[in-house]
Parts: structure tokens; sequence; C-alpha cells
């Protein structure tokens, strides 16, 4: 209980404080292990301790799986396929060299832990991206690199332990012909699992999609799919384990990439899910280091730690950019970027033991291991959003909004959002809109917002705020249903639905967040704005204040404010924006409501055949 909740209390606290969550569960896992020693993960857990966190680390890395989108990667090209292999090949003998020459390992403590830290970790680049919210194409990046390369850099780890066991007292040839045999048998275990993975993917593919799985055990089906074909690869030999969590990210992705809605109806469920997993391992994680182990780290241990960080990945980084198009500002970002998370620290857990009975410094593996890991959360969590912003990858959070439905009158709001200094984006399906909408100056999105493409063509890491705006009450509720789970429900919201529409009756689970009442919807607003009606923005100030720009204009509605720091608001009957805030409002009409001209097109009846 006591672990749940310190790990659910965290991410719940990193959140309202805008910070990475991980931070602080390394943080309250090393307070309730070695400082208070409230929790013994080895006493709490016994013998089920390690296959508890193996299989919580398959289950996290199917979820990162389910989040990797082929078509996303061809929108990166050949610069992916490079950031993979530079990590496991750069990344793997420059640390090794490093280890060896200067902190002073040996040759094959050494090479287990270059082969250990590959991996840079989805239960903590995934989390980051959320909260830093930077560009499109880094963001797939990292994010890819760092879900394909935890299973292989598994796989690498213990392939390379098979090796350094070898009993080299063996004649050369006696050791080549081990060596081969090792490596024949790693790839082939990998291959197999990488089948078995695709196999099942189809094969729960095909029973989601002709119903042969009842709707409320979807999601118990396919997490007990997940651990089956992870023990399942248990049984494919020495690399059996650790080939599961390739077989498993393959049957994410297999999954994810079918034409298949019902995937929909528990990535939600999987992500929530994954979140308290990762709570839970990082807080077990943490808590069994012994304070003495980090104490050993003084020293040439700590230098190779800096070096690993400020050497290895930027030479990684830059090595796998060279020649591409990248700008040098997502270079920057790329050679920077690398947190390592759970899937290191619990291989050097499994390998340590292990590699300690032919190796004396193998006790140094699982510090210099957390070592990485502390630093680099420490650092690249900090500094990611920071860092995107500076390098104009990101935007402050808050500001920028997405209005779906380009009207004239959203075409008028949008103009004096941007202009108080909002980053907007207007959407619409409609050409002839857009086109109005951008030699209005404003930025715009031709296309249907819930199309699959959109993910990708839209800046959504501009985007705070959505606006659903369109004539159509139903698809107002639409949107608001797609971009409520990444944005969060107060921050979708959707005009007021008509009363004759009878969308009034539809559940508010299934709609955005109304805040300016029955006044808002389509009809209304359309009429005050052909009435005469006009948006204005005024910005509030100790001489002229909230309280008389309401008194003035009684009857005008009142809908954003941008604060002095650029962060948009929404107004409601109880909001009181701050001086130095930008209010933007709807007049009343001066005349009658009239309805907006409408232009009737006169199609000729077809010529009548002879």
């Amino acid at each position: 209980m006591l672990v749940i909740a310190a790990g659910v209390g965290a991410q719940w606290l990193a959140a309202r404080l805008k910070i990475p969550a991980i931070l602080l569960l390394l943080a309250v896992g090393i307070l309730l292990g070695p400082v208070l020693e409230l929790v013994d993960p080895g006493k709490l857990f016994g013998d089920l301790l390690e296959p508890f966190v193996a299989l919580a680390v398959a289950v996290v890395l199917f979820e990162g799986g389910m989040t990797l989108n082929v078509d996303e990667a061809r929108h990166v090209g050949k610069t992916l396929r490079r950031l993979i292999l530079s990590g496991l090949i750069l990344g793997f003998a420059l640390t090794t060299v490093l280890a060896h020459y200067v902190g002073g390992l040996s040759w094959g403590t050494s090479a287990v832990l270059g082969a250990i830290l590959v991996v840079t970790g989805p239960t903590v680049i995934l989390p980051l991206l959320r909260g830093a919210r930077i560009a499109s194409r880094p963001a797939t990046l990292l994010k890819w690199e760092g879900i394909v390369n935890d299973p292989l850099g598994a796989l690498l780890a213990l392939f390379v332990l098979s090796v350094v066991q070898l009993p080299f007292e063996h004649s050369e040839v006696g050791t080549k012909y081990a060596v081969v045999e090792q490596a024949i048998l790693f790839i082939g275990t990998a291959v197999a699992a990488g089948v078995l993975g695709a196999v099942l993917g189809y094969v729960l593919h095909r029973a989601l999609d002709r119903g042969w799985i009842a709707e409320h055990i979807k999601s118990p089906v396919i997490f007990a799919s997940v651990l089956a074909v992870f023990a399942t690869t248990g049984l494919f030999g020495r690399f059996g384990a650790e080939s599961g969590l390739l077989a498993v990210t393959v049957m994410g992705m297999v999954l994810t990439n079918v034409s298949n809605a019902h995937v929909e109806d528990v990535r939600r469920f999987k992500e929530q899910f994954s979140t308290i997993l990762v709570s839970v391992l990082f807080i077990l994680l943490s808590a069994r280091l012994d304070l003495l182990d980090l104490k050993n780290l003084i020293g040439m241990p700590l230098v190779l730690i800096a070096l690993i960080v400020f050497v290895v990945r930027p030479a990684v980084g830059f090595a796998a950019t060279i020649g591409s198009n990248l700008p040098v500002r997502e270079r920057l970002l790329l050679a920077w970027i690398a947190p390592r998370g759970v899937v290191a620290a619990a291989v050097a857990g499994a390998f340590a033991p292990t590699l300690a009975l032919s190796y004396d410094d193998a006790a140094l593996l699982e510090p210099i291991v957390f070592g990485v890991i502390i630093t680099t959360v420490l650092l690249h969590g900090l500094s990611l959003g920071p860092l995107a912003r500076r390098l104009g990858l990101a935007h402050e959070e808050g500001n920028g909004i997405l209005v779906v439905g380009a009207s004239q009158w959203t075409v008028a709001l949008c103009q004096h959002l941007a202009k108080a200094g909002a980053t907007v984006i207007l959407a619409d399906t409609r050409y002839r809109k857009v086109s109005r909408a951008r030699q209005e100056g404003l930025e715009v999105h031709y296309g249907e917002v819930l199309a699959e493409e959109a993910a990708m063509e839209l800046p959504m890491e501009s985007v705070s705020w959505v606006l659903a705006s369109a004539d159509d009450d139903a698809y107002n509720a639409l949107v608001c249903l797609r971009f409520g789970p990444e944005l969060g429900r107060e921050q979708v919201l959707q005009l007021s639905p008509s009363v004759d529409t009878g969308t009034k009756e539809v559940t508010a689970h299934m709609m955005g967040r109304n805040p300016w009442g029955d006044r808002a919807t389509y009809r209304k607003l359309s009429s005050r704005f052909w009435g005469g009606g006009a948006f204005k923005t005024t910005s509030i100030s100790e001489s002229y204040g909230w309280v008389e720009l309401r008194d003035k204009n009684p009857n005008a509605m009142f809908l954003f404010s941008l604060t002095g720091s650029g962060r948009l608001q929404v107004l409601t009957d109880d909001s009181t924006p701050p001086n130095g805030s930008k209010v933007i409002y709807l007049t009343e009409p001066t005349t009658l409501p009239a309805m907006a001209p409408q232009t009737v097109k006169v199609t000729p009846a077809p010529p009548l055949s002879t």
C-alpha cells in the first residue's frame, strides 16, 4: 500500500508542480528505502521481486510499442535508423572504452556496463516528452529510440555477459567458435521472439476485429496476452527472458499499426496502468540502493558518469545526424537528451550477481548504472523543457489554442487572440474558409483534425487549449473526445449545443467544457456577430481595471484573457483577470440579429438524353 500510494502521490505532486515525475519517484524510493528503511523490496517480495520487475517492464514496453506509429517513422526517415544504430554500436563502444581506461573497470565489467547503458528508457523519456511537448520530429526520434533500444539493449547486455563469461583458457580457435555460437544463438532468439510478437499481435487484432472478445474483457485479454507472450519466450533458451521484451514491443507495434478501432478502447487503460507500474518500479528499484555503494562512486567512477553524460551521448547524437536534413537546433537537442530508466536498473540488478562470479569489480556495476540514471534524470528531466523552448522547439505551456471551425466570426476571434499574444491555429476541412483565414494572416490547418495524420501534421507542442466551434454540435463533441485525453478535460472547450439539436441530452463526459453557458451556442454567437457585435481586446491596468471594463460593457461576452506572462485563460462569470492582462470579448449587437449572408448556387439541369 505504501509503495503504490507513494508512487501515485509522487505522480500527482509532480503534475501539480510541473516537474518531471521521475525526479520525485527516485527521491521517494531512496527516502523510503535506504534512508528511512520503511521499504525493503527483498523482504517485501522475496523470490518474486525479479519476476515481478520483469513482467512489469514487459507491460511497460508493450504500452510503449503501442505508441509507435510507423507513419511517424516515415516522417523522420533514415535519421531514426542511424540514431538507433549509433546508440547500439557507437554508444556501446565508447562507454566500454571509457569505463576501462577512465573508470578503471575490467574489460568484462566495462563491456556489460556499455551494453546496459545503450538503453535510453521509455519509462523516463515518454513522461518527459508529454510534459515538455516539444516539436514533432525530435519528439518522434527520441520516443522511437527509447522504446526500440530498450529490448535491444537488454538483449545486447545478455549477449555480452555470455561472451565475457566464456572460459578463455581454451584455445583461440575454441574461444572464437564459442563466441560465434553465442552470436548465432543470440540472433536466432531475437528473430524468433520478434516473429512470435508479430504473429500474436496480428492474431489479437483479428480476434478484436471479428468480435471474438467481449467488450468488457478486451483490456484483461490483451494484458494476459502480453504476459503470455513474454513468458513463452522464456522457453527459447539462454536469451529467452530478454528476448521477451523485444517480443512484447513488436506485439504492441503490430497491434497499433493495423487498422483496428478496438485498440483505441484499451490504449488509455494501458497508459494509466503503465503509469502505476512505472511508479512502483522506480520506488522499488531505488529503495534497493545501498548508500555505501553510492559512496564508492566518489572518484574515477564519478568522472566516468560525467563522460557518459557529456561526451558519449553528444557523440552518438551528432554521429547519427551527420548529413541529415535536421536543423542544428534539433541536432543539439538529440545530442543532449538520453535519460536512462527502469530497464537499465532492472538489467543491472539482474546481471550484477552473475557477473560477480567472474569479475571482482562487478559490485560497481549497479551503483554506476544508478548514478547514470539519477544524473540523466536530473539533468535531462529539468533541462528538456527550457532547452527546447530556448531552441524554438517548444512553446510556453498555456499559450496556444487550436480553434476548429473557420467561420467568419471565429476568424475575427482568432485575429484578436493572435494580436494579444496567443499562439493560434485555425483548422477546417473547407479549402475556401482556410484560404480566407490564411489571407488574414492566421496560421491554419487544412484537413480533418480527427484524422490520424493530423497528429503528425498539427504542431501540438504549441497547443494547450482546443475550442470546438464548428456549426455541428455532434462534431464539436467528437473533437473534444479526441483531444480531451491528451490535453485534459479542462482544456478542451466546446460551444454550448443548441436546444433543438438534442445534443443537450448527451452526458457530460462525452462533451467538452462549456464555459460560457447557453449564450455561446453557434447560432447565438453568429447572430450577435452579424448583428453588429465586434470582437475587441482591452488591456487591464490599475487605472482601468476589470470592474470598470465589465461595468462599461454589461452585455458583452467576455471570452479569453492573456496574462502578462502570455498565459491564455478562459473567462467565466467568476473570473477576475489580474492587472496586465489583455481581455478578448464580443460586444453586444448594434442592430437586430441578422443571419449570415448565404450564397445560393444554382446547378443547371442536365440535358435530356435522346
